[in-house]
């Protein structure tokens, strides 16, 4: 008798609840509120951080710490699916007369609308007393706020040191010349407060803090669009700093998609910034040069590595 008792309570407590449940999912169903705003167009959607794989590529000139540069710069944005995206950079040419390359890598989430957060790694190379290079890993951030975009780099910098010596051998002084760069590692930022004027027209003023040294960076793009979606951008560029750091440089820049976009929709809705040429003082701004002298004949001298011309007696 128990059990049955038991085995009946159960069955009749099985039955409301079975009954309860119908009734709260036929009372949901024949309500509008929610049979017309299903669950899935209240949750929150983004636009991808990258709508498709897209190129930019530039030529570029100018001068950076008094070496002259000219050099081809360019990157490859690709989608990871949803709010992930990658991009990769490249730079050659020439600086100063000797070779230089660099590489990076930008791994990011972005939103087109509000922000962009992600990791930054970066290598620059110079052919310069051997070679010559410096690396950069850092954290990423754009910031939109209508036509304002805060974007920037903050990380560390590293790198090598290289060196040659000149010695100057003369009747009574002999002197020997050293030019190094010796690239520490510490701390570095890149940073852009950007302004569209219009779609097509934009300006920024930042900062750099690079090998050491502070300067203020100065920039802007002209845009037009060349139809199938190609965009041409005229630019120019300028670091005003401590000591030698101090540059100006400028080209043609050239955006391939598979639309056409303005420049501001490029900007945020395809390619991050490319700090290529920028991480190239991280070398320059390393740079001393140290110079010894010592007397080939005679001894003694009338100031630091001075010699005393010798006696010569009369006859």
């Amino acid at each position: 008798m128990p059990h049955f008792v038991v085995l009946r309570s159960t069955t009749m407590l099985s039955g409301v609840v079975g009954w309860a449940f119908l009734a709260v999912t036929t009372a949901w169903a024949d309500d509008p509120l929610l049979t017309k705003a299903p669950l899935a167009s209240v949750a929150p959607s983004f636009a991808p951080a990258v709508d498709a794989v897209n190129e930019k590529m530039a030529v570029l000139g100018g001068t950076l710490s008094s070496q002259n540069l000219f050099a081809v710069d360019g990157s490859v944005t690709a989608p990871l699916g949803g709010q992930y995206g990658a991009q990769l950079d490249g730079l050659a040419g020439s600086l100063g007369g000797a070779g230089t390359v660099g590489v990076a890598g930008h791994l990011f989430w972005r939103d087109p609308a509000n922000a962009l957060l992600g990791l930054y790694a970066s290598e620059n190379y110079w052919d310069r007393f051997g070679g010559v290079d410096v690396g950069h890993v850092a954290i990423e951030g754009e910031k939109y706020w209508g036509n304002f975009t805060l974007q920037g780099v903050m990380g560390i910098e590293f790198g090598n040191s290289a060196s040659s010596s000149l010695t100057s051998i003369g009747p009574i002084i002999t002197s020997t010349v050293t030019n190094s760069f010796n690239v520490g590692t510490r701390f570095y930022d890149e940073i852009n407060l950007r302004y569209y004027f219009t779609d097509d027209i934009d300006g920024y003023i930042g900062h750099r803090y690079l090998g050491g040294k502070n300067a203020l960076a100065l920039g802007g793009d002209v845009a037009q669009p060349l139809g199938s979606g190609v965009l041409a951008s005229l630019f120019v560029q300028a670091a005003i700093g401590e000591d030698k750091f101090n540059g100006v440089w400028g080209g043609l820049k050239l955006y391939f998609g598979p639309s056409d976009k303005p420049l501001i929709a490029r900007h945020r809705q395809e390619d991050p910034n490319n700090w290529d040429v920028d991480n190239l003082f991280g070398i320059l701004n390393n740079s001393s040069t140290t110079s010894t002298q010592s007397c080939t004949i005679g001894t003694g001298g009338t100031g630091p590595g001075g010699c005393e011309t010798p006696f010569a007696p009369d006859g």
